[in-house]
């Protein structure tokens, strides 16, 4: 208990850091709130397929509060991916990916959460869940020789059925706890190698004690975060901002959606994966940016905060991804694969550059 405090509250910071640097501890707690939030949702869940929507339902519109507590989860995903693509965004202006193992850590676990947040998705078994589940299973299908047995693996059959919705729960636990194992690995990286700061300036020099200061900054922090949640919870009480109306239906083989779309956090992802035509093509295109932001960390520039260029590039990043997010949503058809596609290579290329 001595080394955990010591850890968390007198560990030298540098004393220049602002509220950016809170994205972690925010983080931290949305993902206790979601484990939390979790497990009382699957005290009246029934992974069966013929049960799953009917207590989903059951949950939301019969039990004391439940709305408020299915609302809370699927909120606070949305919470989790603002504040990790922030945290991602300002890792990259402040070069914190030059600590390898950091980076490879904050990598591995941004994979298991979008992998957690997929399947979170397929649960309720709507409509809309039932094809999320068939069409982005079905794309380790192209992988040679096993992507089929790797599928088929997922399905536990032929199709996506009981088995496949039993499997996904299953994971849909442990995927969290292995997370919440990796933010251990994680921070205790990040107090071996010391915080970076606006600055850039990698030095003992300078540092005040984490205690008082920035636990206090960490406190606004929060606060800023559950008023987020708070208005989403008020705004949107009966409906998840970004839940497709088709998921208020339950799960039909033989009906098929005009169009199938994943959460509002995919979207940057599904919109290039549809606008190359190949999906073997559009699979690749996604393991290049995934690669290419992974061996970021091997980049020797200087700061980005002091070059006009980096700037640039980082900026024409967000603009990629924030139209890429919109182009996810429309149809596919003209212009929109052509933006799609236009705007995936940019981000290709941007991530190249920087």
């Amino acid at each position: 208990m001595k080394k955990l405090i010591n850890n968390v509250m007198f560990i030298p910071t540098p004393s220049n850091i602002s509220l950016m640097w809170n994205f972690g501890s925010m983080l931290g707690v949305s993902m206790v709130i979601q484990t939390i939030s979790g497990i009382f949702i699957s005290m009246h869940y029934c992974n069966n397929t013929f049960m799953a929507f009917n207590s989903y339902i059951f949950l939301s519109k019969i039990i004391d509060n439940g709305m408020i507590l299915q609302m809370t989860h699927a909120h606070f995903s949305s919470i989790i991916f603002i504040i990790m693509y922030l945290h991602i965004l300002k890792s990259m202006i402040n070069k914190s990916f030059n600590k390898k193992i950091m980076w490879i850590s904050g990598n591995i676990m941004l994979l298991m959460i979008m992998a957690s947040a997929f399947i979170g998705y397929v649960l309720p078994w709507g409509q809309m869940s039932f094809w999320g589940a068939t069409v982005i299973t079905n794309i380790f299908s192209s992988i040679p020789f096993l992507g089929k047995k790797i599928v088929f693996w997922m399905w536990g059959g032929f199709s996506v059925e009981n088995p496949t919705l039993n499997r996904f729960f299953s994971l849909h636990f442990l995927i969290p706890l292995i997370i919440l194992a990796m933010s251990m690995i994680h921070l205790s990286i990040l107090h071996e190698k010391g915080s970076s700061n606006q600055m850039g300036i990698f030095s003992n020099k300078e540092k005040i004690l984490f205690n008082k200061s920035f636990m206090f900054k960490d406190l606004v922090s929060m606060m800023l975060m559950f008023m987020m949640y708070y208005l989403l919870l008020n705004l949107f009480i009966d409906f998840h901002f970004s839940m497709a109306k088709e998921n208020f239906f339950p799960a039909d083989p033989l009906n098929t959606p005009l169009h199938i779309k994943p959460e509002w956090y995919f979207m940057f992802a599904y919109a290039i994966l549809r606008s190359i035509p190949s999906k073997v093509g559009g699979i690749v295109s996604l393991m290049i940016l995934f690669f290419l932001f992974i061996f970021m960390m091997f980049n020797k520039s200087f700061h980005s905060k002091f070059f006009f260029k980096k700037k640039i590039f980082i900026f024409l990043l967000l603009t990629s991804f924030i139209v890429l997010t919109n182009m996810g949503y429309k149809l596919i058809e003209y212009p929109f694969t052509e933006i799609s596609l236009f705007f995936g290579l940019l981000m290709i290329i941007t991530m190249t550059l920087i």
